[in-house]
């Protein structure tokens, strides 16, 4: 009997297997089914198969170094000695991304050119319709029949160009924030808003005399002109203006913290950093 006990602890024994120095404890054969599992933390890098971006070896198990002039965490690969971030975005989400980004960038430099060629195309449809009108034309003691002629300025025309002027430059700005300056893309943009309203009047002239061989006089009288001042002072107020609105509104409506990040990225874009970096790519070539 006492021979069959000693075989039995020895293969109790050798199941159990060699004795170790680690405080891990050993699993229990008879833990419950509800009990919890013992976990362990992976450590970052780990999870998945990671690769240099320079020479494509395989990262995965390399050991994570520190950088002795920064405290960012990277892989020294053995192979060409590149420092890769362990941060880095796989290559296959690189791709993705980058054509996500190039879409949306698409699409906003589609919608940028929609809204100002549309917008100077209405321009020139208040240029046509505003510089002309009938009026009665005088002949000795009497006036005769109603002729076109430059139209006189009106308040509501005032208005009309003031009010369309200044909503024209407060959006105008905000899509061209990256230019610094607000006065100079309102100057930029009083200036292409002139010259099409000055077109559309030159259009209809030439129209009139293309159709009926009606040769008008050119529409630029001082209560056009006053009119042409009164756009540009608009627009270039309006983009002067905008951004203090904006600042005050995001500060106003929005958390403080939430404000000033997404202000902080809008003063970005004119940045000459950023601008630099956009032409040369991150790595300055």
């Amino acid at each position: 009997m006492a021979s069959h006990d000693s075989l039995n602890q020895t293969y109790q024994e050798d199941q159990a297997g060699p004795a170790t120095s680690t405080s891990l404890p050993m699993p229990d054969r008879n833990r419950q089914a509800s009990a919890s599992l013992p976990t362990r933390q992976i450590p970052l890098g780990e999870e998945l198969p990671i690769f240099c971006e320079r020479c494509g070896y395989c990262l995965h198990g390399v050991a994570q170094h520190v950088c002795e002039s920064c405290t960012v965490r990277q892989f020294h690969c053995p192979e060409c000695g590149h420092h890769q971030p362990i941060n880095t975005l796989r290559p296959a989400f690189q791709k993705i991304l980058g054509r996500i980004r190039a879409a949306i960038v698409t699409l906003a430099v589609l919608f940028r050119l929609n809204f100002f060629g549309w917008l100077l195309v209405a321009w020139v449809a208040m240029g046509f319709e505003w510089s002309y009108g009938y009026g009665s034309v005088r002949m000795g003691r009497t006036y005769g029949q109603n002729q076109l002629t430059p139209r006189d300025i009106e308040f509501e025309q005032l208005v009309a160009f003031l009010l369309f002027g200044l909503g024209f430059g407060l959006l105008g700005r905000m899509l061209l924030l990256r230019w610094r300056r607000g006065y100079l893309v309102g100057m930029v943009l009083a200036t292409l808003t002139c010259a099409a309203i000055a077109g559309g009047a030159l259009w209809r002239r030439w129209d009139r005399w293309e159709t009926e061989r009606l040769r008008l006089p050119l529409p630029f009288t001082l209560d056009f002109v006053i009119c042409l001042v009164v756009t540009a002072l608009s627009v270039t107020l309006g983009a002067a203006v905008v951004w203090g609105i904006w600042s005050a509104a995001a500060y106003a409506f929005l958390p403080r913290r939430t404000s000033e990040a997404l202000l902080n990225w809008q003063r970005s874009q004119s940045s000459e950093s950023a601008a630099f970096l956009a032409r040369t790519g991150p790595s300055g070539s």
